[in-house]
């Protein structure tokens, strides 16, 4: 390991001193999402991990990673509640923002959107921050197939299983319980792993349709993609269905996929918004 177990234990004590404060939340689980900002830190050039701690006033990505998701339940930030999804006829041949993204926005909208701030000079230190934390997040969510789910089952919230014999909905068995059943191991060491995993080809396929010209467009790619995923993985099981080792067998590659992906595509748009010269996507962004 590069960082070794005293920085495995340091990075891990301040994400749960973060989330002792926040307290818990949802997403892919505050577990997933750090890992997600994990990998983007270790993708992140020098330069644009030292923006992005100036303007998160010394944070870190982890500590940050599950924000959104807590501050959704109070009254000034539940606008931001649609954010976190979208949802997609079953069948869809696409992503379109125009019929899938309502005027309330969806989170590719929010990566769109909130990407555009983070470069926004003009903008102040509390919006260009709130920016970086919701952009952190919403990347991190639209990588979990069931954040692109179907409307008439609200993303799989509404299709009840026996998970281990526990009822628990589909959505929150994608969301962070084929993790926790298959990989026991603390968060960085998981990121670890995961990170090292990585080759030049996996970085060329998965930013091969980045274009940082046109964030939106590239956010609806990458969502679609959950969507197909959810589609071939999540919507097999009917309401009642009991899931169990078998199935986290089957879908912990998937959760590993999406994970890696999310980390990787986050660092190389944070590169692209906050070190354009170093060839990540992101930077011919209007501020």
């Amino acid at each position: 390991m590069t960082r070794g177990l005293a920085g495995v234990a340091r990075r891990a004590g301040t994400v749960l001193l973060a989330l002792a404060v926040l307290g818990c939340g949802g997403g892919w689980g505050w577990e997933g999402h750090a890992i997600v900002a994990e990998i983007a830190w270790r993708e992140m050039t020098p330069e644009a991990k030292r923006r992005a701690t100036e303007i998160l006033n010394g944070g870190e990505l982890p500590a940050v990673a599950s924000w959104a998701d807590q501050v959704r339940r109070e009254e000034a930030y539940r606008w931001t509640a649609p954010l976190h999804y979208v949802n997609l006829p079953a069948g869809s041949a696409d992503f379109r923002i125009e019929r899938d993204c309502p005027d309330g926005g969806c989170v590719v909208s929010a990566v769109r959107d909130f990407g555009a701030l983070v470069v926004r000079e003009d903008a102040d230190e509390k919006t260009r921050r709130e920016a970086l934390m919701f952009l952190v997040h919403f990347v991190g969510d639209l990588h979990q197939p069931l954040h692109a789910g179907r409307p008439e089952d609200r993303g799989g919230n509404d299709i009840g299983t026996v998970f281990f014999g526990q009822e628990r909905n589909l959505h929150s068995v994608w969301d962070s319980g084929i993790l926790g059943a298959g990989d026991e191991r603390a968060w960085p060491l998981i990121a670890e792993e995961l990170a090292a995993g990585i080759d030049d080809a996996d970085r060329l396929a998965w930013l091969a349709d980045a274009d940082g010209s046109d964030l939106g467009a590239t956010a609806g790619r990458w969502t679609f993609e959950s969507f197909r995923l959810a589609e071939r993985y999540c919507y097999p099981v009917t309401p009642g269905t009991a899931i169990g080792a078998g199935y986290v067998e089957r879908t912990l590659p998937v959760v590993r996929l999406r994970l890696t992906q999310g980390g990787v595509r986050l660092g190389a748009l944070l590169n692209g918004l906050l070190d354009p010269g170093s060839g990540g996507m992101g930077g011919a962004l209007e501020p």
